[in-house]
């Protein structure tokens, strides 16, 4: 689940930048699939929109995820992030085709989607799968490998993607790529229907085990100078005081 999120986010976060930079499409569109052009920013503008994106996260992650995960609880929230995933992915291609006067507000509407959308969804996946983890002793194992998936999904994704959007533009369909986004994301919300969180487990050889030397050895301190000296003489002794009684005794 946590690999087919992080697939098409890192795919989206490589096609987005490109769509904002693609020229207006001269011909007239062929819809509802066959159309091409992108906005036609500027790289100031690009780069004011992409600085937002990363003010807009940190605003979600502090302030939103917080009061939605304790009022939702994690796996409700991964759940309602996952299953928008899909329609933002089928809506973006189309922005390019609304009037000039409303595209930046689109834009923006799309940036904070997308934005709010990946910080509720991966801190949520990460929350559950240490809920999940049967035992801390492979916490490290498991948190390994999926930074391991993640980089193979960082390597492969944006690769897949741009090959996509070559083959999208060559054949006039621009929304190729994304739409593919989509269908990964359709599967990744169809396994978040048949998650289920639960508590970690405790097994027996984690549970803390009682130590019976040491209350004995509390015990008889506790009782100061009442202590009998049976009591005292059966408390272990330090292996220097016992080689030094050794000594005295063979004077």
């Amino acid at each position: 689940m946590i690999l087919t999120s992080i697939s098409h986010t890192i795919s989206a976060e490589q096609l987005l930048p490109v769509l904002f930079s693609l020229p207006e499409s001269e011909t007239a569109p062929s819809l509802p699939f066959k159309f091409t052009g992108g906005f036609d920013l500027p790289t100031r503008a690009i780069g004011g929109i992409l600085s937002a994106q990363g003010l807009i996260q940190v605003i979600a992650m502090l302030f939103a995820f917080p009061v939605l995960t304790r009022y939702l609880g994690s796996l409700t929230l991964f759940r309602i992030t996952v299953f928008t995933y899909p329609f933002l992915y089928i809506v973006t291609p189309y922005l390019t085709l609304v009037p000039a006067a409303l595209r930046m507000p689109c834009v923006y509407l799309i940036l904070v989607w997308k934005v709010c959308a990946q910080a509720f969804t991966m801190p949520s996946a990460l929350i559950m799968l240490a809920n999940n983890t049967p035992s801390p002793k492979v916490s490290g194992t498991l948190n390994g490998a999926m930074a391991a998936s993640a980089s193979l999904c960082r390597t492969f994704g944006p690769t897949f993607s741009g090959l996509l959007q070559s083959a999208g533009l060559s054949l006039g369909t621009l929304g190729l790529p994304w739409w593919t986004n989509a269908a990964v994301a359709v599967i990744g919300a169809v396994i978040a229907i048949f998650m289920r969180e639960e508590k970690r487990r405790t097994f027996e050889n984690e549970k803390a085990i009682p130590m019976d030397d040491e209350s004995d050895d509390d015990e008889a301190l506790s009782e100061g100078p009442n202590a009998s000296l049976e009591t005292l003489q059966s408390m272990p002794t330090s292996p220097l005081l016992t080689r030094h009684e050794r000594r005295s005794s063979a004077f």
